[in-house]
């Protein structure tokens, strides 16, 4: 979620704190005794976190290392800048694993998006079991056709790749557009 600095700004909640990179004093998280006391105090050696990554980053000194920490306040800076010209900065979607976690399924999948591309909701049924979908054009996927469905299903909602849309007891969801367009390109 994009985060404003400390000035804040009207009709927002500050949830963001003002933390060190290094350390202003011995015994701090990543206190560097080769920085100068001006330098520690410098807005360069800090960076602007929620209060739960503050206090994760300061306990935890092995995986957030000063290195980790400059990585995060740039790339956080660039972002900033590319929305600042208009740009929309959305985190990278890990679709690829999906296919190396479900191949058959995305498959599938693909297969049913190719021959229908404007289909964007589906179901999850096993194969004894009758659907009156009604007029809405939808795909069926099948508990016998891939083990741990439902399991993987809550992957996809995870990765982006579908939303749960059920309003009864059977599991329906919808594609998201950057998955679709993942699996087969832009719908002509």
């Amino acid at each position: 979620m994009p985060t404003s600095g400390p000035d804040g700004g009207g009709g927002v909640t500050n949830v963001g704190v003002a933390a060190h990179i290094s350390a202003a004093s011995p015994g701090g998280a990543r206190y560097d005794d080769t920085l100068t006391p001006e330098v520690r105090s410098s807005i360069t050696n800090g960076i602007w976190l929620c209060q739960t990554h503050a206090k994760l980053v300061d306990d935890d000194e092995i995986t957030y290392t000063s290195a980790v920490l400059h990585e995060w306040r740039e790339t956080a800076e660039h972002m900033a800048a590319l929305e600042a010209r208009g740009f929309m900065v959305r985190r990278a979607t890990p679709f690829r694993n999906l296919e190396k976690q479900a191949p058959k399924l995305l498959a599938e999948m693909r297969k049913d998006l190719n021959k229908q591309p404007l289909v964007r909701q589906f179901i999850v049924l096993s194969k004894e079991v009758t659907y009156n979908r009604g007029s809405t054009p939808l795909f069926y996927y099948f508990h016998e056709d891939h083990d741990h469905l439902l399991s993987i299903m809550t992957i996809m909602q995870h990765a982006g790749a579908i939303y749960d849309v059920a309003f009864n007891s059977v599991p329906r969801y919808n594609f998201t557009e950057e998955f679709v367009s993942y699996l087969i390109g832009e719908p002509s």
